[in-house]
């Protein structure tokens, strides 16, 4: 499990090296786009076909997205400039 001590950005990037073990250089590179959600099933697209994200990371990864990720309008992260 991955320490809820960690900022949540630092939590996810953590939790995506240990479960696909995806270079950085990958990593830096997605994108919401590649993460599919539909019904209960949450997938990233690392490859052809998506690769399905497993629980607990899937709500970590969920809340991230809809909750503390940066550069989100009406987000309360710092403003980039």
């Amino acid at each position: 499990m991955i320490s809820d001590e960690l900022p949540p950005m630092e939590g996810v990037a953590t939790a995506l090296i240990l479960l696909y073990a995806q270079p950085i250089r990958r990593l830096v590179r997605l994108t919401i786009r590649e993460v599919q959600h539909e019904a209960d099933q949450v997938a990233l697209r690392l490859g052809d076909p998506p690769t399905p994200v497993p629980e607990p990371f899937t709500g970590i990864l969920l809340n991230y997205i809809h909750t503390a990720r940066p550069n989100r309008p009406n987000s309360t992260a710092p403003a980039s400039g």
